[in-house]
């Protein structure tokens, strides 16, 4: 039988249409996803200072003429130490004119004490001999007024040497507030005069910071506020020594925002501060503010977390994508850990562009495990 060329072009025809009917018909391959196990950390980062919690300005009691500096900036002194001093002016040959007189009022002091005890030695002798009748009683009232005399005079000598040694102590001290010493262990951080610069009294010569007691003062945007909470762990590093992180706690959030920049400020107290620091370093922090241990962790593209509840597409019976509420425990900018969503559940990867009852064709894709992939603690500001 001959079948005519009409009836194959229209028999040809219908298979491609029904072919095409079935490729548009057939469901779309969507890579889908489960949830692993992952440690998810939050984290708030920002950048500041680290300052000194006690700092001051130190100078010379008095006024005068720095006659020299013994430390330059960045020094490290101990309480005591020498820093610098003033012209001695007229204050340092009283010293020692003061000094020469106290050396000399001892001496005499001395000197007087024992004519004195030779002349109450004397005394007591010729007492003795008077008992006996063998001095008369003149030579005796002689020797009792030698006493009085000597007595005096000692008493005369001491009270010399008590105004030499008032003196003394009036112009030592003066000479003294000409020194200039640190008055805790810490760093110097500014060098405020020069040698030849007039001074005035308590005018500062040396800004000194207490490296014991120090803070990393950080600002962050208020929309964290949330989040963050006295207590925290950090852990900061230096810019100039990225390898040498060292850990703190945040310990004080706010007390205010500032409106116009929309920032709180946050200070945080290190725990051992490395050898390397110094006074107003850049300081970069990490603050955790969330942490979920091996929870089970979904990609952000998989989870609408602007919903109330999020929730995920998970793969229904026969393909069909259906919304499924989920409970988020924690999360940074690459995962979410999630809770009340059965371990193996498969979810479409990216969410946008799938909706509820569409039916889709799963193509699986399962995450890295922790240690597969990156670091789960990324950073966010």
């Amino acid at each position: 039988m001959k079948i005519s060329r009409t009836r194959i072009v229209w028999v040809l025809a219908i298979i491609a249409v029904v072919g095409l009917v079935w490729q548009i018909r057939r469901p779309g391959p969507v890579v889908v996803t489960e949830p692993v196990r992952r440690d998810i950390v939050e984290l708030v980062v920002a950048s500041g200072k680290l300052q000194a919690v006690r700092e001051t300005q130190v100078g010379a009691e008095s006024a005068g003429i720095v006659e020299s500096l013994a430390v330059n900036e960045g020094a490290i002194v101990r309480q005591g130490d020498l820093l610098g001093r003033l012209t001695a002016g007229d204050t340092a040959p009283r010293l020692a004119s003061a000094r020469a007189a106290l050396d000399v009022a001892e001496k005499n002091v001395r000197a007087e004490q024992a004519a004195l005890d030779n002349a109450r030695q004397e005394l007591a002798r010729f007492q003795r001999l008077a008992e006996r009748k063998q001095v008369s009683t003149a030579e005796l009232e002689r020797a009792e007024a030698d006493v009085r005399v000597q007595a005096a005079r000692t008493e005369a000598a001491r009270a010399r040497g008590r105004e030499a040694a008032a003196e003394v102590d009036r112009v030592g001290p003066e000479f003294d507030r000409r020194e200039v010493r640190a008055p805790f262990n810490g760093v110097i951080t500014d060098r405020l005069v020069e040698p030849g610069t007039p001074v005035a009294a308590a005018q500062g010569w040396f800004r000194i910071s207490e490296m014991a007691a120090t803070e990393i003062e950080v600002e962050t945007d208020e929309n964290n506020l949330g989040k963050l909470k006295v207590g925290q762990p950090v852990v900061a590093f230096v810019p100039a020594y990225p390898d040498r992180p060292f850990r703190g706690t945040l310990t004080q959030v706010g007390p205010f925002v500032d409106s116009e920049r929309g920032v709180v400020r946050l200070k945080i107290t290190p725990q051992e501060l490395p050898d390397f620091v110094l006074p107003n370093m850049t300081v970069d922090v990490s603050i955790e503010v969330q942490r979920a241990d091996q929870a089970l962790a979904l990609p952000v593209s998989a989870v609408a977390l602007q919903a109330n509840p999020p929730f995920v597409l998970a793969v229904g019976e026969g393909g069909v994508l259906e919304r499924r509420p989920v409970k988020v425990i924690g999360r940074n900018p690459d995962w979410v850990a999630v809770a009340e969503i059965p371990e193996g559940t498969a979810v479409v990867r990216q969410l946008l562009g799938n909706s509820p009852g569409r039916k889709i064709r799963p193509v699986t894709e399962r995450p890295a495990a922790e240690g597969g992939g990156p670091p789960t603690s990324v950073a966010r500001r």
